[in-house]
């Protein structure tokens, strides 16, 4: 709708993953370093954890695209609907494996998955257990899967590393932190418990500019003033800015405005809080 009028391309604040529109701070690479660490130097697993919004799922990609670069050829089992069962998760990681003839008893499956595993194992490969939503996990399945993390190969290595991606603790939810407290021993294992960075204010500010950029608009459409608002409000979260900037373009247009000042962005956060407030009633 508003396209034409500040002469972009396309959308520059959709909240898909679109890494043409990939913008990381070095808060965020140094996070993505040590996910990887885990990962590289088999230190059995990690955990990244932030709000929701903060871009964890992309940091997720992030990590498989850079670790297959690497030299040594790995495995990744990605676990994008964590309300399952241990025996579910076994399917998906067989099945991403290649496995298809599977059996439906627990002993049989946890078998294969140990046979299987020390095959990549012994190929010289290694395997990755990536788990998004991982706060979402029923405990007892969080205790299976300590359970699984004890499968070594011949020399005691482990089989597989594990990376959980979930949200952190909040006054409405328990986060994944809150979880792994109550399962000790899975919280051993994964040692590198890692926070999801905000963006400061400067990188906020990039952040909006990169985005227009790759949209298509090199001039800056959003004012120092209405920069420090978005940050104000949304405490450098991406999915937050990106839904105020997508408002403020929207109204900007409709206004005729030549750009977007800090008066316009008060005026979404407004007419969004209000907006809340009558919905909550």
């Amino acid at each position: 709708m508003y396209l034409d009028y500040w002469h972009l391309k396309e959308k520059p604040f959709e909240n898909v993953m679109d890494f043409r529109f990939l913008y990381t701070s070095p808060s965020q690479e140094e996070c993505l370093s040590r996910i990887s660490y885990a990962v590289t130097e088999k230190k059995g697993g990690a955990v990244l954890v932030g709000p929701p919004g903060s871009g964890k799922t992309t940091l997720r990609e992030l990590l498989i695209r850079a670790i297959k670069t690497g030299k040594k050829r790995r495995h990744f089992c990605s676990v994008i609907h964590p309300m399952m069962g241990i025996e579910e998760i076994i399917f998906e990681c067989l099945d991403q494996l290649g496995v298809k003839d599977q059996p439906t008893m627990k002993p049989q499956l946890l078998r294969m998955l140990g046979n299987k595993l020390l095959q990549v194992a012994e190929r010289g490969e290694e395997t990755v257990l990536i788990i998004d939503d991982a706060h979402m996990i029923a405990l007892d399945t969080l205790n299976e899967l300590k359970l699984l993390m004890n499968l070594h190969d011949y020399n005691e290595k482990l089989l597989f590393t594990t990376i959980l991606i979930g949200e952190s603790d909040s006054p409405a939810h328990p986060g994944i932190t809150s979880k792994l407290a109550k399962v000790p021993g899975l919280r051993q294992r994964l040692n590198i418990v890692v926070p999801m960075p905000a963006l400061t204010k400067d990188e906020l500010g990039h952040y909006i500019q990169k985005r227009l950029e790759t949209a298509g608009v090199s001039r800056p459409l959003f004012s120092r003033e209405a920069v420090d608002a978005i940050y104000r409000h949304s405490k450098g979260n991406p999915r937050e800015t990106n839904n105020i900037c997508d408002v403020a373009l929207l109204i900007g247009y409709g206004e005729k405005l030549a750009s977007v000042d800090g008066a316009l962005v008060k005026r979404v956060l407004h007419d969004a809080a209000h907006k809340g407030r009558h919905e909550a009633h």
